[in-house]
């Protein structure tokens, strides 16, 4: 993943991914006793100056080397195994998925909303695929009417998605997860579709807010690359495999309306 963002409101979700990796960092320094620290600085050694104050600056230190960044953090998760912290590795992973998804998420707004990006990395592939899954999807699925019918907000809306998917006798699957994936980015597509920015502050922080509940659910399931392999196997087997990837269901109350687009998306696409 490359660090270069050339579209400017991007860099609103920077800052918020920002803040979160170093507040990450914040809780592993935390998390390690002295002698823990001691034996970090160590493998650091030839990397840093050899007399750092404490771990954030050892931290400090190892961004300025270009070892570690909001958008690397392998370096200290290969550390923190070597220490068998393999605790603060998981939580360095689920920063991971969540800032992967969050940018997953922003891309597949602005490609719905038909503004571009020139930025590239497996999230943005991963929601270019999505975006043609859901784009060659025919069945009936009328974000924008079950927002204004139902009165939900955009995330109350995805919950009852969430809730669909996930019910107690059932697994959650890749291919609900990718459905779910899916139908984030169309909520608040549809809900900052108004703006002419991309995307307004509000749709930012809410790709944020269901990254993080998505995180969840991956973390059940597998690993990032797991879920971008499903993403890109599914767009092929669709697109290469199948000539009419779905059919139109009636209009029926709102909880019905939720099974009957969870039911054609998971029969033509996310099975």
């Amino acid at each position: 993943m490359t660090a270069i963002i050339l579209n400017s409101p991007f860099y609103q979700m920077i800052d918020r991914l920002t803040q979160t990796y170093r507040a990450v960092l914040v809780q592993i320094a935390r998390d390690l006793d002295e002698e823990q620290q001691k034996e970090l600085q160590f493998l650091c050694t030839g990397l840093v100056p050899r007399r750092v104050k404490d771990i954030l600056t050892l931290f400090h230190s190892l961004e300025e080397a270009t070892k570690m960044s909001w958008v690397d953090v392998a370096f200290l998760k290969e550390c923190l195994h070597d220490l068998g912290r393999e605790d603060l590795v998981a939580k360095l992973t689920a920063f991971e998925i969540k800032r992967d998804v969050s940018i997953l998420l922003n891309f597949y707004v602005k490609k719905r909303n038909g503004l571009h990006s020139f930025y590239q990395s497996s999230a943005t592939n991963a929601a270019e695929y999505l975006v043609q899954l859901m784009e060659g999807f025919q069945g009936r699925v009328d974000v924008r009417e079950m927002l204004r019918s139902s009165g939900k907000n955009t995330k109350d809306l995805w919950l009852h998605f969430v809730k669909e998917c996930t019910p107690q006798s059932q697994r959650m699957t890749w291919g609900k997860f990718s459905m779910l994936v899916a139908i984030a980015g169309e909520i608040i597509a549809v809900s900052s579709s108004h703006s002419r920015q991309s995307p307004p502050e509000e749709a930012i922080e809410m790709c944020i807010t269901l990254a993080n509940e998505l995180c969840y659910l991956m973390l059940k399931l597998g690993c990032w690359e797991d879920f971008c392999t499903y993403v890109k196997k599914r767009y092929n087997q669709v697109y290469h495999g199948h000539d009419d990837i779905g059919c139109s269901s009636p209009s029926l109350s709102f909880r019905r309306q939720i099974a009957d687009v969870v039911q054609e998306l998971e029969e033509a696409i996310f099975f």
